[in-house]
């Protein structure tokens, strides 16, 4: 505890900073996406989980998000990222041809498509190099009804690769809608 009284005495004006920026930065973006994605929510998540020494940890604390009925754009000490909800079934290799696209069109962004149920089970991920055939055959494979498409950028980014990360929000948001692939939230699905 000792290290933790001394880390936080040395760096608060930082910590403060930076959760001051993630905040301030998803503000921000709702009200640049308020008139874009319907029905979206300042809110603050918990139970998300950060890659921590090559692995995972659950982090108990809030993270600032926005919510919507097919998912959440939030910033994490991982960086700034999206997530969207989509069914499964109706995915087929131009829409995840589509998702490749993305990382090799601005190499700064990650893009991963994991499962809604289990999100321990990746089936693509832009830090890696996969084929289009077996990523389709584990998802119809898999038992997952719903799939999470998340985009994501560094903590530390420059504005011009955050405003790049919107204008992928929106443009993927569109191209989601009209190709039927969204799927909503559960929290979403009870009030209708």
């Amino acid at each position: 505890m000792k290290d933790l009284q001394n880390f936080l005495r040395d760096n608060k004006e930082k910590i403060h900073d930076l959760l001051n920026h993630m905040w301030q930065s998803i503000e921000r973006i709702a009200l640049q996406l308020e008139n874009v994605i319907p029905d979206i929510d300042l809110d603050n998540s918990h139970g998300n989980f950060i890659r921590l020494n090559d692995g995972w940890d659950e982090s108990f604390y809030a993270n600032p998000t926005i919510i919507f009925p097919y998912g959440e754009i939030g910033f994490s000490l991982d960086g700034l990222f999206c997530v969207f909800s989509l069914t499964t079934k109706k995915i087929n290799e131009s829409h995840l041809a589509k998702f490749m696209q993305l990382p090799r069109d601005h190499e700064f962004l990650t893009v991963e498509l994991y499962g809604g149920d289990d999100s321990f089970t990746t089936f693509y991920n832009s830090n890696n190099e996969e084929d289009v055939d077996e990523i389709m055959k584990s998802v119809k494979n898999s038992k997952e009804e719903v799939l999470q498409l998340e985009i994501s950028l560094d903590t530390i980014s420059d504005e011009e690769q955050k405003n790049t990360l919107i204008e992928t929000i929106t443009s993927l948001y569109d191209f989601l809608k009209k190709k039927n692939l969204l799927a909503k939230l559960p929290q979403y699905t009870s009030s209708e």
